[in-house]
């Protein structure tokens, strides 16, 4: 079973590569032309910089070895679209089972789940997990912005955030993280916007930044939660 050193560890290494993440994208944010670009800089930052214990394999308890780092993982609750309100799973309802761009899992959910209960696509399986035991160690969001913010990219970047309330909420997630990145242009009215989700629900991890080239010249704006981690010299 892990300890709770192995996750302090753990933690430090999830920090540490998305910060290299984020210096990557100030330093040269034409480097990532689609979101999917951040989530494979992240994921090779992970096994590239991460400890031993971050990219390792681990047994589950049907002895079938998997990594921590999964894309698109499933949430253990239900919810409505529309509405973003959490729903029981034993009561079946709401009508989407959701996704979180990417996961890093609890070693010791690992360990004491077989491995078709750690995938969990089945919704029979999914009735056998133990949901409430923080087997995500981190849930994370991402959004990379190329284009003017629209109402309806504002509304989808509403909802992840709050998605990521309920991967808090429901236990399943021990920390969330939602990452945007700008390299379209000053969208400072929007940071505030931002800053306001943070202010109702401070456990999550917001980490927001503009890199952006204007008549030639390199623009950068750091805003993040974790401001001493994201404490950058401008380029």
């Amino acid at each position: 079973m892990a300890s709770d050193s192995l996750h302090t560890l753990l933690a430090n290494d999830i920090n540490k590569c998305i910060r290299i993440l984020s210096e990557k994208f100030r330093k040269w944010p034409y480097n990532f032309f689609t979101e999917s670009d951040a989530h494979a800089y992240l994921y090779y930052s992970f096994f590239r910089y991460g400890s031993p214990a971050l990219k390792k394999l681990y047994y589950s308890k049907d002895r079938t070895k998997t990594v921590l780092i999964h894309r698109e993982y499933p949430t253990s609750y239900r919810y409505s679209q529309k509405e973003l309100i959490r729903y029981s799973l034993e009561r079946r309802k709401g009508t989407t089972i959701g996704h979180y761009d990417m996961a890093v899992l609890n070693p010791t959910f690992i360990e004491n789940h077989k491995i078709n209960q750690v995938i969990y696509k089945d919704n029979k399986i999914r009735q056998t997990v133990q949901f409430d035991d923080n087997h995500v160690l981190a849930a994370i969001e991402f959004k990379l912005l190329h284009k003017p913010l629209s109402k309806g990219l504002k509304e989808e970047i509403k909802k992840d955030f709050f998605k990521l309330v309920g991967a808090l909420k429901t236990g399943q997630a021990k920390e969330a993280y939602m990452l945007i990145f700008n390299r379209y242009g000053k969208e400072e009215k929007y940071w505030r916007d931002l800053a306001e989700y943070q202010k109702n629900q401070p456990s999550i991890k917001l980490v927001y930044q503009e890199s952006y080239y204007d008549k030639g010249k390199h623009i950068t704006l750091i805003k993040s939660s974790l401001q001493q981690m994201y404490a950058l010299r401008k380029s």
